[in-house]
């Protein structure tokens, strides 16, 4: 397993991108759960935030790709408009321990 931060990296109901390795991956936090994607549109095939900064939108509910507006479920990944509605993100699995975050 490979730590790749803590929860009080990541503030609540944001979206933001991280490196680990040669992985680019997106931590989101939504109200109070982690879910972990691969940082990569379904649309594009490249990353979803080129400008930085949380991707989070609508209270953390949404995460919006800065390239095409593109609109995911924080929860699912499921893209629920843009240019790639009905595809999703793909999920990271992780472990959480002590509030350190760790890939399986």
């Amino acid at each position: 397993m490979s730590l790749i931060g803590n929860l009080e990296d990541f503030p609540d109901n944001s979206a933001h991108g991280i490196q680990a390795g040669a992985l680019a991956l997106l931590v989101v936090r939504r109200a109070g759960e982690l879910f972990i994607y691969e940082n990569n549109c379904p649309h594009t095939r490249e990353t979803l935030d080129p400008e930085g900064g949380s991707l989070a939108v609508s209270g953390g509910l949404l995460i919006q790709c800065q390239r095409h507006a593109a609109e995911f479920i924080a929860d699912t990944g499921e893209c629920v408009a843009g240019p790639c509605q009905g595809e999703a993100l793909s999920p990271i699995p992780f472990t959480l321990s002590g509030g350190d975050i760790y890939l399986d």
